[in-house]
């Protein structure tokens, strides 16, 4: 392993002044499959302030002195720096209550997570392994360091953890890690919603069909939501999965994108609600809106920004929507939607359709040409936009329309226009808003 000059300065100052020091944990398990570290954490003999006074020249950051930590900035790049340490005992499924220091490194590495991460390097290259670590990044296996249980109970967010690394890098959980992650999936009742949604992503983003499908009760732990559709039979000829095994085709058909993936997971959560058989078949109507509330919940309880959703449960309420390739419905959908919504409702068209049975995923090519030539279309006529419609806000401002009635009007002639039903004229554009009488009956003192 070649350690970048940074990283070598820091160890080597470190070893001038008589302490041991390595680069730790992920920097390692990365270098060793060939990747790029985004970054390097340092473990060192020395104790948190001989750390401070062999670099007291630099800048010195010390908000995580408590767990024996020491940032240092060096050409202009932060360096965390941890004393070898043995945490204390753990009281809420997440942060040791105390830690004491130790002159060991294998009793520091015996503190990690997985044996992949348990790993150190010096200033020679040379690989410390105690635990086995090199040989399970080789056989792509996640294994708990020491006994799983213990580990998952000292820190219950190892348990998604585990799931991420295996998605990320395409690996497996060892048979007694995988145990212990089914085993200890409450503890996650323990851990912050932010937390949890950081994992989901980082597992839902990666190679996830086999960890989602594997351990699914513990997705359904992470979002319970999610439960209702696991085993749940579609008794339709279009689907041969399961509503949660369509689910994960279906986002797994999706690009690693977080706002596609998130929306394919989400996209079928309300079908057990809206299911009912008829002559023997089973359908699904109004499941969009149901799935698009419960998403909304999901969403707003894991912290997901506005903006994620936003877009993810514009997504979902919209993947059902009826299309046709014709270039009126592209005129009338961008209109509505905006031309790059339409073609990412076109995309989970593709998706949805690429999680069905076998005999019906033909149905996506039929999107793809259908995107195809909605392209072709733009490309000659530009979809129509608020901005270039010829009546604004203040026009409509000073005919007395206030509040949401203003982008209602606009919208309206702004699909009349789109759909070539009225020119994009103020004079014409205000004449056809009064054959809408609720919204032109909408202005101030009507």
């Amino acid at each position: 392993m070649e350690l970048p000059a940074h990283i070598a300065r820091v160890i080597g100052r470190l070893s001038e002044l008589g302490y041991e020091a390595y680069a730790v944990g992920g920097c390692v398990r990365d270098s060793l499959l060939g990747l790029q570290p985004k970054d390097y954490d340092i473990t060192t003999s020395a104790k948190p302030q001989q750390v401070i006074s062999a670099f007291g020249e630099r800048h010195i950051i010390t908000s995580g002195l408590k767990h024996g930590t020491v940032g240092v900035v060096i050409g202009g790049e932060p360096v965390e720096i941890t004393t070898y340490r043995i945490d204390g005992e753990y009281l809420d499924c997440r942060r040791p209550e105390s830690v004491s220091f130790t002159a060991e490194l294998k009793d520091d590495l015996a503190r990690r997570d997985f044996t992949v991460n348990a790993m150190a390097c010096g200033l020679d290259g040379e690989i410390i392994d105690p635990f086995g670590g090199r040989e399970d990044v080789k056989n792509g296996v996640i294994r708990a360091v020491g006994e799983p249980d213990e580990r998952f109970k000292e820190d219950a967010l190892r348990i998604l953890r585990a799931l991420r690394f295996a998605s990320r890098y395409g690996w497996r959980l060892d048979e007694r890690t995988a145990e212990a992650v089914h085993n200890n999936k409450r503890l996650l009742d323990n851990i912050s919603a932010e937390r949890i949604r950081d994992e989901l992503c980082g597992i839902i983003t990666g190679e996830c069909a086999e960890i989602m499908e594997e351990y699914s009760d513990v997705i359904c732990t992470a979002v319970p939501e999610l439960a209702p559709c696991v085993g749940f039979v579609q008794h339709t000829k279009y689907h041969d999965k399961t509503v949660y095994g369509h689910t994960v085709a279906a986002m797994c058909a999706a690009p690693k994108e977080l706002v596609y993936r998130l929306t394919m997971l989400l996209h079928d959560i309300g079908k057990p609600k809206a299911f009912f058989m008829k002559d023997g078949v089973g359908h699904f109507y109004g499941h969009a809106d149901i799935s698009a509330d419960i998403a909304r919940r999901v969403l707003a309880r894991l912290h997901f920004s506005n903006k994620i959703r936003d877009e993810v449960l514009f997504l979902v309420k919209n993947h059902g929507v009826v299309m046709n390739d014709s270039e009126r419905y592209f005129r009338k959908a961008a209109a509505k939607y905006g031309e790059q919504r339409f073609f990412e409702l076109i995309n989970v068209h593709i998706y949805d359709n690429m999680g069905k049975a076998p005999e019906y995923i033909y149905e996506a090519d039929m999107f793809r040409q259908l995107e195809q030539h909605a392209r072709e279309f733009f490309a000659k006529e530009p979809a129509l936009t608020l901005k270039e419609l010829a009546v604004t806000g203040g026009d409509l401002i000073s005919l007395g329309y206030e509040g949401k009635r203003i982008g209602e009007a606009l919208r309206y002639m702004l699909m009349g226009a789109a759909e070539g039903k009225v020119p994009n004229s103020k004079r014409e554009l205000l004449e056809y808003l009064k054959t809408e009488s609720d919204i032109s009956d909408g202005r101030k003192g009507n």
